[in-house]
């Protein structure tokens, strides 16, 4: 037979805030409030992710209505090709020539080239600082010089040019800058005729 135990003060409990195995049960509607609060952060979430997009990419437009496309708005307006600058023979041009193959020559071939071309004032040659260049090249470092630059490659042939600080001469701060045009035989440079 099942003993039975005289009541004491544990057999009164009021309390239902109890801890461990006894537990007390879960307040109604504490799903919800949990649901409420992962609706809140998507929502911030969702909010941030679109300020960044249209802050970043103002060209993003989400609300071009169906009847744009960017397919065929891009085919309505013609996109303006900047002119390239015609070449212009500038005797007065400051003109290094850098030989960077092993044949010896070539930089004061070119340079007689160019003089006979019309830049006769200041044309200098040298080797390159490297043994081999692959690629020619035609730099300069302003852009009123590209017309000049433009007349330098048809006259050697078609070299490449590009814009570029690489040759640049350091000056002092406050001075002008000395603008020269360098033009770089490579490998692939054949001398023509």
């Amino acid at each position: 037979m099942a003993q039975s135990f005289p009541p004491d003060r544990f057999d009164d409990v009021t309390d239902l805030k109890r801890v461990g195995a006894h537990r007390a049960p879960a307040p109604k509607g504490r799903g919800w409030i949990a649901f409420l609060w992962a609706v809140i952060a998507t929502l911030v979430l969702v909010g941030i992710g679109t300020w960044a997009l249209f802050s970043l990419n103002s060209s993003v437009d989400f609300f071009q209505g169906p009847s744009k496309s960017p397919s065929s708005s891009a085919s309505e307006t013609p996109s303006a090709t900047p002119e390239p600058v015609a070449p212009v023979v500038d005797p007065e041009a400051n003109i290094l020539v850098l030989n960077g193959t092993p044949t010896s020559g070539l930089a004061s071939e070119a340079s007689t080239k160019l003089a006979g071309a019309g830049f006769t004032q200041s044309i200098s040659t040298s080797d390159a600082s490297t043994d081999t260049v692959e690629k020619s090249g035609i730099y300069y470092q302003d852009p009123s010089q590209e017309g000049a630059a433009r007349a330098i490659s048809n006259a050697l042939g078609g070299i490449p040019i590009e814009v570029s600080q690489q040759y640049a001469i350091p000056t002092e701060e406050g001075d002008t800058p000395m603008l020269r045009i360098v033009v770089v035989l490579g490998a692939d440079y054949q001398p023509a005729g």
